[in-house]
C-alpha cells in the first residue's frame, strides 16, 4: 500500500462539506516564486471523490471514483533559477512529471509493462488511468 505523508481522508456529505475541503486544500497547498512564475506550484494537488450510489428499487450499490487532479508545471532548472529547497522541489516535480508520461506512453503503446509505481503520483492515480476507467485532460 502507499504512504503519503500528510494524506488526508475527509467523509462530506454536502456541497459545502466539498468546498470547505478544497478551501482547506487550496491553503495547504505549496506556492513559491521562481525567475519564471511569481506564484509557482511546488506540489501536485489530487481530490479523489469517492462516491456510493444506492438503487431505490433494488437497493443494489455502486461506487465510482472521480479524480481531479491539478499538476504543479514542469520548469527549467536553468531558466527558474531555482536553488536550495526550491531545486529539490523542482526535481521531484519533473521527476514525477516524467514517470507520468512514461505511463501514457506505456498505456497508449499496450506495454505489457505500465510503470505505475515509479512515482507517487503515478502509483496514485493508477485507478485513474487503467483499466476500464475514462481520463479527461484539460492543459492551461
Amino acid at each position: 500500500d502507499l504512504s503519503v505523508p500528510g494524506l488526508t481522508e475527509i467523509e462530506v456529505k454536502t456541497l459545502d462539506d466539498v468546498v470547505k475541503v478544497m478551501e482547506k486544500g487550496d491553503k495547504n497547498r505549496s506556492t513559491a516564486q521562481t525567475a519564471m512564475n511569481s506564484s509557482s506550484s511546488r506540489s501536485h494537488l489530487i481530490l479523489s471523490v469517492s462516491l456510493t450510489g444506492v438503487d431505490a428499487v433494488s437497493y443494489a450499490l455502486t461506487r465510482g471514483k472521480l479524480m481531479l487532479v491539478d499538476l504543479a508545471g514542469s520548469e527549467r532548472i536553468s531558466r527558474s533559477e531555482a536553488k536550495g529547497q526550491r531545486l529539490v522541489e523542482a526535481a521531484a516535480i519533473n521527476k514525477s512529471l516524467t514517470s507520468l508520461g512514461q505511463v501514457f506512453t506505456a498505456l497508449r503503446t499496450n506495454a505489457l509493462h505500465v510503470p505505475y509505481r515509479n512515482s507517487k503520483l503515478t502509483h496514485l492515480l493508477q485507478p485513474a488511468l487503467g483499466g476500464d476507467s475514462k481520463a479527461c485532460m484539460f492543459v492551461n
